[in-house]
């Protein structure tokens, strides 16, 4: 009780007169805010955004918010920090939900963009999982809603804006959520990074010259201070089986802080490279994704390479979060639930289909195509800004 009224306090009466006292300096056209929620670096969601706008002398301030590393007080100052200069910016880049943006009066001039974490539509979040085990109630996120303020949504393609609309509680009219591509899928287009990329692995672990690359992506399970990755890969049995044609490399979701052990008969043919590369370098150097949940099954898509997903508790997680497509009618590679069935696939990669992966590209990733940076910044700057 006491802390919901520390936070109405803060939220309904801290938040917005901050915002207001400062919102009378006039709006700088050449200022940039970006916002991390969790992230304590420019994420890649925002980098080539970051760049461009750099390249072009632009005034940019990156706010480290801290959120599921901090207590309440060092989030509250933060937060009073960002609201503060944030007010005459002319444009606030957004890449995760943030609900202080839905308790301040956002001036005009201002554009708010949420830019997501995620390609695509596949687990679903935010109004659409109200009142489930993983969601925040109907009414808090109606009252602390801090998408009501967004200028424009970018996403990957014209088939998930509708997903969008309803995880955001806003209007699927074209508007403000649009199909313009995702920035940071642009890299997967271009030559010289997939280079560097594949340079980069072979620094690390020079093995990976000899073989092929199996990349493991799971997204986490549990809540984001207390994730842990899904205990279902048999790293000792892949790697016996496949050691000598594959390089089994191992990449976890963010917010899981616990490194996988590694059974030492496996050290030659498995690694965990969790914060030695950034998961597009792994897609674009890896000649088969293995993935559950993760929406990295639509970044992949553009890679054209078989993905196999090892999806044991898909009941359960149907239960928890739900998706907004049918699983198993929706994921462009065969469905396994242990070991044994992901050593047949394994064997059987030369039956994959790819016209279901096109099929499946075409369809939700249809905006990423290597121009997704250029249409983002034009929409918000004019036509003429590249």
């Amino acid at each position: 009780m006491v802390k919901q009224i520390i936070k109405g306090i803060v939220f309904k009466i801290c938040y917005p007169f901050c915002y207001w006292i400062a919102a009378r300096k006039s709006v700088r056209d050449d200022k940039v805010i970006f916002v991390e929620n969790h992230q304590e670096t420019l994420s890649d969601n925002f980098r080539l955004l970051y760049d461009e706008l750099q390249k072009r002398q632009y005034q940019i301030k990156v706010h480290y918010l801290k959120v599921a590393d901090s207590n309440w007080k060092d989030i509250i100052i933060r937060t009073v920090r960002l609201l503060w200069d944030m007010a005459d910016a002319k444009c606030i880049f957004l890449n995760e939900s943030n609900s202080a943006f839905g308790v301040i009066p956002l001036r005009k001039e201002t554009k708010l963009v949420q830019l997501w974490h995620a390609c695509g539509a596949f687990k679903k979040w935010g109004f659409s999982v109200a009142q489930q085990q993983f969601g925040e109630d109907q009414k808090t996120l109606e009252k602390y809603s801090g998408h009501r303020n967004y200028w424009l949504v970018p996403v990957s393609g014209q088939a998930v804006c509708w997903a969008y609309a309803e995880a955001f509680g806003l209007k699927d009219d074209g508007k403000v959520i649009r199909p313009l591509g995702v920035s940071r899928t642009d890299v997967f287009f271009d030559a010289q990074k997939k280079v560097e990329a594949r340079n980069h692995l072979y620094e690390i672990n020079k093995k990976c010259c000899e073989r092929k690359i199996v990349l493991y992506a799971p997204t986490f399970r549990g809540d984001i201070k207390q994730a842990k990755s899904p205990d279902v890969l048999d790293i000792e049995k892949f790697t016996k089986t496949f050691g000598t044609e594959y390089m089994l490399v191992i990449k976890q979701h963010p917010f899981v802080k616990q490194r996988i052990n590694i059974p030492g008969d496996s050290a030659d043919s498995c690694m965990e490279i969790t914060n030695e590369m950034t998961i597009e370098e792994l897609l674009m150097v890896a000649d088969v994704c293995i993935t559950d949940y993760s929406s990295v099954v639509f970044e992949y898509s553009l890679m054209h390479k078989p993905m196999i997903f090892l999806a044991p508790d898909l009941d359960q997680y149907y239960d928890e979060r739900g998706f907004y497509y049918a699983y198993r009618e929706f994921v462009p590679g065969p469905i396994v639930t242990d070991m044994s069935e992901l050593m047949e696939q394994m064997q059987s990669l030369k039956h994959f289909d790819y016209q279901k992966l096109e099929t499946f590209r075409s369809a939700y990733m249809s905006g990423c195509d290597g121009n997704s940076t250029k249409r983002i910044l034009e929409t918000i700057y004019g036509k003429n800004f590249i």
